[in-house]
């Protein structure tokens, strides 16, 4: 049954998947890395690829990123990053899998493409604006370090995720734009001497490649729906 799964996998996303789950194990055993680092940051690469793929089963395994990640950055004081992935990233990914499970094509088995009308990117503009906004404010008061960075954080993974869920293409723009956000939030402690985290910093740069793959893979999928 796993060996079926994987037939529609191709050499690129297999191997993407594998050397970044081992390059997590190799420099977390190195520097002797928090197990649940490693295990949020490999759970975090099968996600990305199982979305860049379209797969509905995406959405479940984001659910255990969401709590492990929170966790990670609860004893970091990455409050900002808490506060988004308990609070609206959670009941996101439960939205996004009733979403995908009820949009999904049965000739490419994959999730229905989704084009988002002007008016929703004008709202989206706003909310966005809005959002910035409070949130600063929001995580100053609550001491948030890396204050701006992780106010930056927070707004692209909420473009990035509301768009997952309406099953945009444009998701993974927000995502690559995370990605780089996320490569600097956790390069800082490693920058001060905090090796620990240096898994967690290889997770967005295989992220980076995945979601990049993603773009090019729901652009392929949605012309195969429409032919």
């Amino acid at each position: 049954m796993l060996r079926e799964y994987f037939k529609s996998w191709n050499k690129f996303e297999i191997t993407l998947v594998l050397l970044g789950t081992m390059g997590v194990i190799v420099f977390g055993c190195i520097f002797k890395s928090a197990i649940l680092a490693m295990i949020c940051s490999i759970a975090s690469i099968i996600t990305a690829m199982l979305q860049a793929k379209g797969k509905v089963e995406s959405q479940f395994v984001s659910i255990l990123v969401c709590l492990l990640y929170s966790y990670i950055s609860y004893t970091n004081r990455y409050y900002g990053e808490v506060i988004f992935y308990m609070i609206i990233m959670l009941p996101m990914s439960v939205g996004g899998i009733i979403s995908w499970l009820t949009h999904k094509s049965d000739k490419t088995d994959s999730v229905e493409v989704n084009e988002i009308k002007l008016k929703e990117w004008i709202f989206i503009g706003i909310i966005s604006v809005l959002a910035f906004i409070g949130l600063y404010y929001v995580l100053k008061f609550f001491n948030t370090s890396e204050l701006v960075v992780s106010t930056f954080s927070m707004i692209a993974s909420l473009l990035a995720v509301y768009l997952l869920v309406r099953r945009s293409k444009y998701c993974f723009i927000f995502y690559l734009i995370n990605d780089i956000i996320l490569i600097i939030l956790w390069g800082l402690p490693i920058i001060s001497g905090n090796l620990l985290f240096i898994p967690m910093v290889i997770d967005p740069f295989v992220l980076l490649i995945s979601d990049s793959y993603g773009t090019f893979n729901w652009n392929k999928i949605e012309k195969e729906q429409i032919n």
